[in-house]
């Protein structure tokens, strides 16, 4: 151009504000500077660094998707700390959930079992409509309690069960899913470690915070190997960030993604039926003068500055529990992982939540350090989903994998290249159908190159070809129905009968037989 500025295409410009897995971008001039973690000198050895099996620090972030970590490439902050972890260890870049909601993640990942074997379909708040978590089938924590291990967990728990009762030395959690963040009351913990008495107790302070402080409070009790599960409220509602952040991001514009005016024109009624787009999010109370567009921008910018500084007081917090591993001579006999329940929509699609089979509510950030074993800085680009977790914690530590657990350990994976047969498909359910968003139940199967979902209950169908349509903007089946694009009529029966075959591989008999209507050739 005359006066010196770039010229891009209309692709480059949405690639760069936006795209299928990494969200907005911010200008490079609004990038923090990246800061320089410096590893803390030991002092006084805790006395598990001296077992001769490592300890493992587990740690399980809230609605993080990809486009807010700057290991995974992200342009909307820095997280240093969190990119410290990735640069010790292994990333992994496909990283999947098995359902995109919170709870049952998170039984998903003490079970390393599918929703529909662990109990827990949906969030507690639904049931009994959506299963419930029976805290005696066995959990990852009471296999390592019956190996020797002390275990803990603090922070999100959400589940309707008793953490003791599910095979936790020490637990202290707070009821509900997210907020407020600043609270004194409503923690949740038992009277001594080992004890499944719970007792009610006050905090002061920023929840994050406390997390922190709860966790040394744990590790600091116990005597022998441990395996600590840290599970953040961020980035949940209400997206309070602390008070040191509360206007870091008040003048910094967010450029929105390039889905974000999706009008859902060409998908299954579920998509424009959702009750998640930005312009209505009740949480920001904009002017009422707005027009719709305003309303929506101007909801759009409140939620990136909250979800934003929210997150940066997480990256704070990862920062001071790598530290604490540094100080008392844990680091290198500790196993550290940090993953996701479920990843989450930054305005794509015009959307805030999760829950369907798109690519940022589905993926979700896993890496592990373990000092000696891992290479760091390594990267792995293999499949994984949330039922390895418990399998792989079991595989590093030496003890063996019940055969009822549906994961298999990723540990392979760093050891040498993947093995021939690693999979290549990955799939899942989700089945939640209530207020406050109305995401209708479905399933599907995800190929390297296609995205197939079936909204079982009125049987609509959504294909993506995600190598041409990368941001699943549009559908190839005409209005979510029953007739696909000539193009792909070969493909549909081969992705149906490998939706079949994991359904049985995963013994999930939930939801609706997969068949396409009317009769035809695929069923």
């Amino acid at each position: 151009m005359k006066d010196g500025r770039e010229s891009i295409t209309r692709r480059e410009a949405l690639a760069r504000i936006g795209g299928a897995a990494l969200g907005s971008a911010l200008a490079p001039s609004l990038i923090e500077a990246q800061q320089t973690t410096k590893k803390q000198p030991a002092g006084k050895r805790h006395p598990a660094a001296n077992s001769k099996r490592p300890n493992s620090l587990w740690i399980t972030a809230e609605g993080v998707p990809l486009s807010v970590l700057s290991c995974y490439g992200s342009h909307l902050m820095k997280t240093p700390n969190i990119d410290r972890l990735a640069n010790e260890g292994m990333r992994f870049t496909n990283s999947f959930c098995t359902n995109a909601l919170c709870a049952p993640s998170r039984a998903t990942l003490l079970t390393g079992k599918y929703s529909h074997l662990n109990g827990m379909l949906g969030n507690p708040h639904l049931a009994p409509n959506v299963g419930s978590f029976d805290p005696a089938q066995e959990t990852l924590p009471k296999i390592l309690k019956r190996n020797g291990y002390q275990t803990g967990v603090v922070g999100k728990w959400h589940l309707d069960a008793n953490p003791g009762e599910a095979g936790f030395d020490y637990y202290v959690y707070k009821r509900g899913a997210g907020g407020p963040y600043y609270q004194a009351s409503g923690y949740l913990r038992n009277e001594k470690l080992g004890s499944t008495t719970t007792v009610e107790k006050s905090y002061p302070g920023y929840i994050t915070d406390n997390v922190v402080d709860f966790t040394k409070e744990a590790i600091e009790e116990f005597t022998q190997p441990f395996c600590m599960m840290v599970q953040f409220f961020n980035d949940h509602r209400p997206f309070d960030p602390p008070h040191k952040y509360e206007h870091l991001y008040d003048d910094v514009r967010v450029p929105e993604p390039g889905t974000f005016y999706d009008d859902y024109s060409n998908r299954a009624a579920p998509a424009r039926e959702a009750k998640m787009r930005i312009a209505d999010m009740p949480d920001f109370h904009p002017p009422a003068d707005l027009t719709e567009v305003q309303r929506r921008q101007w909801n759009y910018q409140k939620f990136m500055q909250h979800f934003l500084g929210t997150m940066r007081a997480q990256d704070d917090a990862m920062g001071r529990l790598l530290e604490y591993l540094d100080e008392r001579g844990l680091a290198d006999n500790t196993i550290v992982v940090y993953t996701g329940d479920h990843g989450f929509f930054m305005g794509d699609h015009g959307w805030f939540d999760k829950r369907f089979m798109y690519e940022q509510a589905i993926r979700v950030p896993w890496m592990i350090r373990w000092p000696g074993k891992v290479k760091a800085g390594a990267v792995s680009d293999s499949w994984v989903v949330n039922i390895d977790n418990a399998p792989t914690v079991l595989d590093m530590v030496g003890l063996p994998i019940p055969a009822d657990m549906q994961g298999v350990s990723i540990k392979p994976l760093w050891e040498g290249p993947a093995p021939k047969d690693w999979r290549t498909s990955y799939y899942y359910h989700y089945y939640e159908f209530g207020s406050p968003h109305w995401v209708l139940p479905h399933y599907g199967v995800r190929t390297d190159r296609y995205t197939l979902i079936n909204y079982y209950t009125i049987n609509e169908w959504e294909l993506f070809d995600r190598q041409k349509d990368p941001d699943q903007m549009e559908s190839l089946f005409e209005w979510g129905g029953y007739k696909v694009h000539p193009d792909y009529e070969q493909v549909v029966p081969e992705l149906v009968a490998e939706l079949k075959k994991l359904r049985n591989q995963y013994k999930d008999a939930t939801g609706l037989p997969v068949k396409l209507w009317p009769t035809s050739s695929y069923d």
